[in-house]
Order: structure tokens, then sequence, then C-alpha cells
């Protein structure tokens, strides 16, 4: 191999070395929060959560992904603040699934009713929520049959309705679900999460109509966004970066032994 050639693979093992990010960085842990409409027209949207949870939580886990789980209900008020006609469902995370699953089955057979917040819920959720942090992936799963926000407005960051929810979610990093009427989608479309041609918006009927189905699409969606999401900026791992600081010192010197071994037949012609 010429010392030209040599070079050339030299620094293309270096680019690759530095710019594919490492496998350890996919994340592979995540808090996943349930923040539910609780008005008298949900009963089976819990019955869902306490009927599917374990099996939802038991395909991530087989997925190599370890989750905690929260439930947060709402109406104008949300989790553990005062409600106005009824008492909010609240597990804060993390917890484990089966407080989650008595919450959501507690909630089932106190359905109040009330003017729904749920732009204003979900503001709520992301404050309140112990998210773990560090490397894990906050995802929120709203749950409603109205539409966004019922009777009051939104603000936030001098913005207003879903602009400013949307800003929120950035803010925050939060991988935003919505699973409502399809008519309601317009409400959601521009905060929910996406990524390329995917988007996390999903159907009411038919978690209500083929829930099994449902289920399984909806874990597979969360497992993919969980994997593919990276909360921080990928950076090389210290032995990455040995490798090309080690790469750059051979290549300086092979560049100044080139040009000495010129220089010197240059002096002899």
């Amino acid at each position: 191999m010429t010392i030209k050639k040599y070079k050339t693979a030299l620094v293309s093992l270096i680019s690759l070395l530095y710019f594919v990010p490492s496998a350890s960085l996919a994340t592979t842990m995540a808090d996943l929060v349930f923040v539910v409409d609780q008005s008298g027209s949900m009963y089976n949207e819990f019955n869902w959560i306490s009927n599917s949870l374990a099996q939802i939580d038991a395909t991530i886990q087989s997925k190599g992904i370890t989750a905690n789980y929260g439930l947060a209900g709402f109406e104008y008020t949300a989790g553990s603040q005062i409600a106005m006609y009824g008492k909010n469902a609240w597990v804060d995370i993390p917890s484990d699934i089966s407080n989650v699953v008595d919450e959501a089955d507690w909630a089932a057979q106190n359905l109040y009713g009330g003017f729904e917040r749920s732009y204003h819920a979900v503001d709520w959720a992301a404050d309140n929520f112990s998210w773990t942090g560090g490397d894990h992936a906050k995802v929120m799963i709203m749950i409603t049959d109205e539409e966004g926000n019922e009777n009051d407005a939104y603000t936030y960051g001098g913005l207003s309705g879903e602009s400013a929810l949307k800003q929120k979610m950035k803010d925050e990093d939060i991988l935003l679900n919505v699973i409502t009427h399809t008519a309601f989608f317009s409400v959601w479309d521009d905060v929910a999460f996406a990524k390329d041609d995917y988007i996390g918006l999903f159907d009411l009927d038919m978690l209500k109509n083929e829930s099994q189905r449902f289920t399984d699409y909806f874990t597979a969606a969360k497992i993919n966004e969980i994997i593919e999401h990276d909360p921080l900026a990928p950076v090389p791992e210290p032995g990455t970066m040995l490798l090309l600081g080690f790469g750059l010192l051979f290549l300086g010197r092979l560049c100044r032994k080139t040009n000495f071994f010129m220089t010197g037949l240059s002096s002899q012609v």
C-alpha cells in the first residue's frame, strides 16, 4: 500500500470511529406515565390500563428496556391537585406496576364530571412527576375523549395553545403520545412526538373496539421510541476518543516522515 493510500484509509477509519455513536448510548431505560381524562365516559380507558399494563411491561422488558410507570387522572385539575368534583387518580414514579394497576381500577370506579383541561394536565404532569432523569426517556401518554383544553386557554413561554405546549414538551424533552378520537388529532398533531413518518397519535376507537390489536401496536411504537430516542447529544466514548487521538498522532508523524523523505530526495536531484 502506498503512503497516500495508507493515509486515506487511516483518515477514513478515524472518521468512522468518531462519527458513529456507540451502541451503549442507545436509551434502554424509560419513564412512562399515563395522564387520563377522568370524566364519566372513560371507564374503558382506565380498564385498558389495568388489564394491559403487565403485558406492555413484559414486552418492553423482553427488548432489554427497563421502565418505570406512573398515572395521573385529571379534569380541571390533575394528579395530586385538589379536584373540584371528585378525587384524581395519582401514582408517582417510580412505582410498582401493581400500584398503577390498582389506581387505574380505583379510577374506573370513581369517575366524575367537570371541565377537561388537557393541555394544563400535560403541563402539570411534566412538572410534577418525579422523572428519573439522566438517560431515561420521558414518555407521557395522554388519554382523552375531549378536545385539548376545554374552557380555558393554555399559555407558556409567551405562546398560547398548541404551540405553547409544543414548546413546553421540547424544553422538558418529553415524548408526548396522545390517544384520542381521530376528530381531535388536529388539536394534538403539532405537539405529539414525531420522527420521520411517525407521529405519536393513536385512535381511541381502536383501543375500545380492538383492544389487543391496539395494545400490540401501541407497545411496538413505544419500544421504537425508547430505543431510538437519545436524550443527550451523541458523543464518542472515552475509548473512541483515545483511538482518535492515537490515530491523529500517528497520522501527524507519518506526514512529517513523508515530508522529510521527500525533502531528502529533492536534495539529491
